[in-house]
């Protein structure tokens, strides 16, 4: 009896140790992560985009990742915001508006890097970005971050290094 109660009080105390243990899926993204700061993009935790018929509709948004490169900013340049979609949805533009004719030519090539779990790439205030469910090794995100560079180099600025 005595060795069952000591086997349960041990039990108590090894079991908060254990559930805090992170699971191979979160090492996993912890390492990706990572190696996605070392290249220099910005990692965060984002909705995300929606079409403008999921908007009205008021469908529920799926959270995902967003990994952004970030450019300087330039007095005095205005830059365009844009989305460009991997799979455009019913009722959106196949390239945005206010894409940039380089983008804009190469859009097709650039859905075709994108991988299947990307959902759109996003010029912002940042930088360049793409919406992601982060499926994948440090292999993806050395895609995600050579697709981002030559979108930088095709659309402009200057890429921001930290210190």
């Amino acid at each position: 009896m005595t060795w069952l109660i000591a086997f349960f009080v041990v039990a108590f105390v090894v079991a908060p140790v254990i559930w805090v243990m992170p699971t191979p899926a979160q090492r996993r993204q912890a390492r990706i992560r990572q190696h996605a700061h070392t290249l220099g993009l910005s990692i965060n935790i984002v909705e995300l985009p929606q079409s403008r018929r999921a908007q009205v509709r008021k469908e529920g948004a799926q959270l995902g990742v967003r990994y952004c490169l970030p450019i300087k900013r330039e007095k005095n340049v205005y830059r365009p915001q844009w989305l460009l979609w991997r799979v455009p949805p019913e009722g959106e533009d196949d390239v945005p508006p206010h894409c940039p004719k380089a983008v804009s030519a190469q859009a097709d090539a650039l859905r075709a890097r994108m991988a299947e779990d990307v959902v759109a790439l996003e010029s912002g205030p940042e930088g360049y970005a793409v919406f992601w469910r982060e499926r994948g090794e440090e292999e993806a995100v050395d895609r995600v971050a050579a697709l981002l560079e030559d979108v930088r180099q095709l659309a402009g600025g200057e890429r921001l290094v930290r210190k």
